[in-house]
């Protein structure tokens, strides 16, 4: 799946090769997209439980938060089925985590996250 920018004929600004996976040119089930004032993309994916933010220009993706290798889980250093995504004036983002129950705020250059809504438990 390409990310595309729009105009009449779409042009292509973030490409995986030819499979899904979890070196920084591929994705695995993109998902949201969040652009900071410098114009870099931010990418969450499903199921590489990840975040890659690309810089303007870029095809290599850095990961900013989640695992390198694509595990999910529940401590404050990984995350489980990225959704959503914002980001603020400082690059500083905040992730919507489906399987987590909740949404976990990452300063700029952090390797963890804090919740801010959620508690990470289903309430039933």
């Amino acid at each position: 799946m390409a990310i595309l920018r729009w105009n009449s004929t779409g042009i292509t600004v973030v490409d995986k090769t030819s499979s899904s996976g979890i070196n920084s040119t591929q994705f695995k089930n993109p998902w949201g997209l969040a652009l900071d004032w410098q114009y870099n993309l931010y990418v969450t994916e499903r199921t590489s439980h990840r975040v890659q933010k690309f810089a303007r220009g870029s095809k290599i993706g850095l990961i900013v938060a989640g695992s390198a290798n694509g595990v999910s889980g529940t401590s404050l250093s990984l995350l489980s089925s990225c959704l959503g995504i914002a980001v603020d004036d400082n690059e500083n983002i905040y992730v919507a985590e489906f399987n987590n129950h909740r949404v976990t705020f990452w300063p700029r250059g952090s390797t963890s996250g804090t919740i801010v809504a959620g508690n990470g438990k289903i309430s039933l």
